[in-house]
């Protein structure tokens, strides 16, 4: 275990710079373009003495590792800057889109991994037309990418149908006085097409994931001999051969989470979700290193933080896990 830690620990410092520095890749920086334009139209333009000042002040005229030592210093202190294009602390900013993102992200992948899992087992177990109709199907939906999922769902059921709402977390200039039940049916009904969006995305990859894991194990000798004591052909697939191929699902879970958070951003940006995906796809476009550090930073810690929940389960039932 103690291992597991340190490994974990040279990751979240890999981390730490990675997300230092790709922010400063990006071609440009917050300030280039603001003493003619202003900060992505947020801000009124700024003069040149201006712009020098808000560089000392962000630290963007000092050498790259002294902008790390700050950058560090105030990570150290629990403080994630002040976003330049919204001249409000980042961690408030982030505070307001983060459930949006959660609920979104952990609702696809759950749903995800539980309906894939399910059609893996029934693919596996019953063969013929229907496993091969399931895996033809997987296949298709895994070449697709999101937003052509989320252009398909969104001009089908919201534009053709009316069915849903075209885009935002909730309906703008909603009635005062509205009680939650009506509230939270209405940002449900706004996240339906984006998680539906996220879940086909990601639901081939755990049905032929289940499945091969299923195939594996038909011809191990304790089916044989579940059978004999008189279990039921479902009773056989979930107790016995479903807990043996339960391992690669998990794992397929915790690297799913690092993809669904990329796709997030691309979905939220097609139904203009107020989440972190396009919080930071705006933070791009103003280069708004402060958002951006924290973004992918919280973003690359609940990845990390997935996986090693997710190894310590894998050693729990795995005791030859190393």
């Amino acid at each position: 275990m103690q291992l597991v830690l340190v490994r974990y620990a040279l990751l979240v410092a890999a981390v730490v710079v990675l997300n230092f520095a790709l922010p400063r890749l990006l071609p440009g920086d917050p300030l280039s373009g603001a003493a003619e334009n202003g900060l992505g139209g947020v801000v009124p333009a700024l003069t040149t003495q201006q712009a020098a000042q808000l560089r000392a002040t962000y630290h963007l005229d000092q050498p790259l590792p002294l902008q790390f030592t700050s950058y560090l210093t105030d990570l150290l202190r629990g403080d994630l800057g002040w976003s330049l294009s919204h001249s409000a602390p980042v961690s408030q900013l982030i505070g307001e889109r983060l459930p949006w993102t959660l609920a979104l992200v952990l609702t696809a992948v759950l749903v995800a991994a539980a309906g894939g899992a399910a059609i893996g087992l029934m693919a596996a177990w019953r063969g013929g037309s229907w496993d091969r109709l399931v895996v033809g199907v997987s296949s298709a939906l895994a070449a697709l990418p999101e937003f052509l999922v989320g252009m398909a769902l969104l001009l089908a059921l919201a534009v053709g149908l009316g069915w849903f709402p075209l885009q935002g977390g909730e309906t703008l200039f909603a009635p005062a006085g509205q009680t939650w039940p009506a509230t939270l049916g209405d940002r449900l009904l706004h996240l339906a097409l984006p998680a539906a969006t996220l879940v086909v995305a990601n639901l081939a990859a755990f049905v032929l994931l289940s499945r091969g894991a299923i195939r594996g194990v038909l011809a191990e000798p304790y089916l044989a001999t579940a059978r004999a004591k008189g279990l039921g052909e479902w009773r056989v697939a979930l107790q016995h051969a479903t807990p043996n191929a339960l391992l690669p699902v998990l794992t397929m879970f915790g690297m799913r989470l690092g993809q669904v958070l990329g796709g997030a951003i691309v979905v939220e940006r097609v139904f203009a979700v107020p989440g972190l995906g396009l919080f930071a796809f705006q933070a791009i476009q103003t280069r708004d290193y402060p958002v951006l550090q924290a973004v992918f930073l919280l973003a690359s810690l609940g990845v990390l933080l997935a996986n090693f929940v997710l190894d310590v389960i894998y050693r729990y039932l795995d005791p030859r896990a190393v």
